[in-house]
């Protein structure tokens, strides 16, 4: 078990190092993408649209509310969404190396985690530039972090399960995970969502941290003890049974990929 996570960290830095390989800018994308999606939406929506929202006494208060949940999902869909091809994408490695699958499906998460903690610290540096106060209460988003990486990790774990016996699912998912976007309120706020359909907001998982990140980020509100529960029950279920799953149907896989 050691020696498998030990061999997830190194497929994970060689992930990290071979994914711009071969392009001018190289390692430096790590960083210019989240900053220019930071710019793109903070020059769109704060000075093009000139929308400022009562919320907070900042110009920006509409980016400071969309940037970390909108960062979070990048993270979230593109975590579900290679872990749902990864045994198509990792055949050959599958039959060369003799290592179990979920050695690889880590080594994708594990990349990714640090791509969200990249992209966390240059929101945040984003917020010190508007002059909106960074507190202790920034904190709370490492244990955030991680119980959404974990969330994803056991969903997408699940999904490519079942994905090799349907693989209508390859081409599904991306979609759903579209659909999934524009009903979770990142780039609107959720009191349009309230009254009408309450019901995308009790029962989209997602939710639960998109308005984590947005409080911290706006008011450096820690989240309340009712959303840590509920956020540690939906990631301690997935987890569960993503493994339950990979234990029964993992031996079937190996011989249908």
């Amino acid at each position: 078990m050691k020696h498998n996570i030990l061999l997830a960290f190194s497929f994970a830095k060689r992930d990290f190092k071979e994914r711009y390989v071969g392009t001018g800018l190289g390692q430096l994308w790590y960083i210019l993408s989240p900053v220019i999606t930071i710019l793109i939406y903070t020059v769109i929506f704060s000075d093009f649209m000139k929308m400022k929202l009562a919320i907070i006494d900042n110009s920006y208060a509409y980016s400071i509310h969309l940037i970390p949940a909108l960062l979070a999902w990048t993270t979230f869909s593109t975590v579900i969404m290679r872990l749902n091809t990864s045994f198509f994408e990792k055949t050959n490695l599958i039959k060369k190396i003799n290592v179990p699958m979920y050695t690889f499906q880590l080594s994708i998460v594990l990349t990714e985690l640090f791509l969200f903690f990249i992209s966390m610290v240059l929101a945040i540096i984003f917020l010190i530039i508007v002059h909106q106060p960074v507190t202790i209460t920034f904190l709370w988003l490492i244990p955030l972090m991680i119980l959404q990486t974990l969330f994803s990790l056991g969903l997408g774990v699940i999904l490519s399960l079942f994905t090799p016996f349907f693989k209508d699912l390859k081409e599904a998912i991306p979609i759903i995970i579209q659909l999934w976007f524009w009903m979770t309120p990142i780039i609107y706020m959720k009191e349009m969502l309230t009254n009408k359909y309450p019901a995308l907001l009790t029962y989209n998982p997602f939710f639960y941290f998109a308005d984590s990140y947005q409080d911290i980020f706006l008011y450096s509100k820690a989240p309340s003890l009712k959303t840590l529960i509920t956020i540690s029950i939906l990631t301690i279920i997935s987890i569960f049974l993503a493994g339950f799953l990979y234990k029964k149907m993992i031996g079937t896989i190996k011989d249908i990929i």
